[in-house]
């Protein structure tokens, strides 16, 4: 049964998860979900504890055989595994993280979760020879984050992410999707109609917001907006083009706030400017914008799901490295590929830790710090991921 709610989670979300489904997966009667799960919690906390389980297992593994010399080893061959074999496991466990914000059982679910595993993390640096492994454990655990998130929405292979971490393509080339979904227009011009697109979006976001992608369809967005059933397929023809124009939507409030940020501090950067300005808008997006972000991220991993999502999830992955690159130039820095993704990752990594264990104060506390340290190594040349 708990390998029937993993696989669920995974395909489902936490809100298409029921008993019925799992006695249908698992082939049980309804009786025995119902006798060993009481709550869908209960049925959630299994799944992430047999995920728990495994991960620990599966480094303890790979600890003991030896074949991986250096932290940037294990990230490669943990991405690879996300991408192919561990996969289900992977997306469930990513659902569970980002459903911490909106449930009080789900957000201890989290802490439990990361408080383990930077100590993980913090052996393999140490036995792999980093001589800062506390400091490379926590860096760890935040780009990988932000990295699994990346390739699961993305829907990469293995061949796709050893393209970028093993052979040093760029990730504008090697990661490009080769689908796409479109964002309707208004279905008719005119105030009236834009007003109305404007409310079925905000709607969609709010349920991403509160339930998840799973959540989101015809109907509850139609009583989320106060309007008829048929409604949102009115303006929506599918309800991937309505994710699609809400992730759109959330992207251009994030491009909003981050050109407010760049024209407070223009001009030239130097990196203790960068870590000031990075430090800020993240404290910011964290804090006053935490749950535009987890409905964001929510509409990322159901990309993972539904493969027409993906190019507008690329169009926002492509113009943060687009704007890296520009800032990293400006700052004199001869850049290789991977230079402009991996603050991106960090960032998004961080943001979805922090979100996921309730913004804790001795984390916010030490968000500077923790950029100063991985910007300042990924300008000397000296991050553990960079090749």
């Amino acid at each position: 049964m708990v390998d029937a709610i993993v696989a669920l989670l995974a395909s489902h979300g936490i809100a298409g998860l029921t008993h019925r489904l799992v006695a249908r997966e698992a082939g049980v009667s309804l009786a025995a979900t119902t006798y060993y799960f009481d709550s869908k919690f209960d049925m959630v906390a299994a799944a992430s504890n047999r995920i728990l389980d495994g991960y620990r297992s599966a480094f303890q593994r790979a600890a003991r055989s030896g074949r991986h010399v250096s932290v940037h080893d294990y990230v490669v061959r943990l991405l690879i595994n996300a991408v192919e074999r561990d996969r289900t496991g992977s997306v469930c466990w990513t659902e569970i993280m980002l459903d911490a914000p909106r449930h009080a059982e789900s957000l201890a679910l989290a802490q439990e979760w990361f408080a383990g595993l930077p100590m993980i993390w913090e052996g393999i640096a140490g036995a792999t020879g980093v001589p800062t492994p506390q400091a490379a454990a926590r860096s760890a655990v935040d780009t990988v984050i932000g990295l699994m998130l990346m390739v699961l929405g993305l829907g990469l292979t293995e061949a796709q992410v050893a393209a970028v971490f093993l052979h040093g393509a760029a990730p504008q080339h090697a990661w490009a999707p080769s689908s796409a979904v479109a964002v309707p227009p208004a279905a008719k011009p005119g105030r009236k109609s834009a007003e109305t697109r404007d409310r079925i979006i905000a709607a969609a976001i709010a349920i991403l917001t509160r339930d998840g992608s799973a959540a989101v369809s015809y109907r509850t967005v139609a009583v989320q907006a106060g309007l008829a059933p048929a409604g949102p397929a009115y303006h929506f023809p599918t309800v991937e083009g309505l994710l699609a124009a809400a992730q759109a939507q959330l992207f251009e409030n994030s491009k909003q706030r981050y050109r407010l940020a760049a024209a407070m501090d223009s001009g030239p950067h130097d990196l203790e400017r960068l870590i000031d300005r990075t430090a800020v808008v993240f404290l910011r997006e964290v804090t006053a914008f935490g749950d535009q972000n987890l409905a964001n991220f929510t509409i990322w991993l159901e990309a993972s799901r539904r493969p027409e999502l993906r190019p507008m999830i690329w169009n926002s992955v492509t113009d943060q490295i687009r704007a890296w690159n520009h800032v990293l130039e400006t700052m004199g820095v001869a850049l290789r590929p991977l230079d402009a993704l991996l603050p991106q990752c960090i960032f998004i990594g961080k943001l979805v830790r922090l979100l996921a264990v309730g913004a804790p104060l001795q984390e916010l506390e030490n968000v500077r710090r923790d950029f100063a340290a991985d910007l300042t190594a990924l300008v000397e040349r000296r991050f553990w991921l960079s090749p």
